[in-house]
């Protein structure tokens, strides 16, 4: 076999594989997840997409730079645009970050819709007042208001409510196994999220609230 003929059967293997790796694209779609906080929703949603079965490859958390809204809506579109350079952009980029007191919350929220308009899909999940308030309702509905004190910041409040579920006495930052502990009331969390965002809408309230729901949703679809 002459030189020439390696040469095309290489090319055509070549091609071959790259054919394959572009229907296989097609089928799979890809996601990332950005979090606000740098040890509890990363934690919580590596243990969801374990227990979905949900491939790393098909789903990234990535690592988290800037703790405010704004931070992290600019680390999300760096690294959507990076990842586009590549040829194979993410197809949503998921947005997690808490209302609480933060004053680019509201600019944040603004700039994921611009940027899904200009045609870059990024989505703001958030938290009012933080992410603690998704944990909370797995427990029961609420849609009584958190307000900071003079001894605790609203996100305290959130978190000593917290505390006194099972579960959660030595709840801290960070805590492993999270999602293990609420796993089996998912369902309920979800359903009372829903029902909250109807009574947000139907009042005009954002005290308290949550998108994390929409979310799950999401990754329970990608489940194997």
């Amino acid at each position: 076999m002459g030189s020439e003929d390696l040469f095309r059967k290489r090319k055509q293997r070549a091609s071959e594989a790259l054919n394959r790796q572009t229907h296989q694209r097609a089928r799979n779609k890809r996601y990332l997840i950005v979090c606000e906080g740098t040890k509890t929703e990363p934690q919580y949603f590596a243990e969801l997409l374990e227990d979905l079965g949900i491939r790393p490859q098909v789903v990234r958390i990535a690592p988290n730079e800037g703790v405010s809204p704004d931070r992290v809506v600019a680390h999300a579109l760096y690294l959507y645009d990076e990842d586009a350079l590549g040829g194979d952009a993410y197809d949503t980029v998921y947005c997690v970050f808490d209302r609480d007191t933060h004053t680019t919350f509201a600019a944040a929220v603004q700039r994921t819709r611009d940027l899904s308009a200009e045609g870059k899909p990024l989505i703001a999940i958030t938290s009012t007042p933080c992410f603690e308030f998704w944990l909370l309702l797995h427990f029961g509905y609420s849609s009584m208001p958190f307000h900071a004190t003079t001894k605790k910041s609203v996100g305290d409040r959130v978190v000593s409510a917290l505390k006194t579920k099972p579960g959660f006495g030595k709840y801290g930052k960070g805590q492993k196994g999270i999602y293990a502990t609420v796993k089996d009331k998912l369902d309920d969390a979800l359903k009372y999220a829903d029902q909250l965002r109807k009574h947000g809408v139907a009042t005009s309230s954002v005290n308290p609230a949550t998108d994390i729901d929409q979310l799950v949703l999401v990754l329970q679809t990608l489940s194997n």
